[in-house]
């Protein structure tokens, strides 16, 4: 599964991750992060600014024969990956 064109270690701001081990740290410190927000993260830090569709992300993180309600486990994995990163984004936030 690891392609030895990519890196182990993708740094990206006070942040980097191992894909190997599966660890989120920020300044060297270990981030908590579950599995499908860490799949998550790594599908965006590839697509390198690309969009990512949520059709994408579906396929990376379940496979075809998985049912699960798709939009609350995407959402909720966001959500845990954005609290990691302490992005916490105001959705439907009315001021500027």
């Amino acid at each position: 599964m690891a392609d030895p064109d990519q890196p182990r270690i993708i740094r990206f701001g006070s942040f980097e991750v191992d894909k190997r081990t599966g660890e989120l740290r920020k300044n060297g410190s270990r981030v908590k992060l579950q599995q499908q927000p860490l799949q998550i993260l790594l599908v965006l830090l590839q697509s390198r600014g690309d969009i990512v569709t949520r059709e994408e992300l579906c396929q990376q993180l379940w496979s075809n024969d998985t049912f699960v309600d798709f939009d609350h486990s995407l959402n909720a994995a966001v959500k845990r990956l954005r609290e990691a990163l302490s992005d916490f984004a105001k959705v439907g936030a009315g001021s500027s």
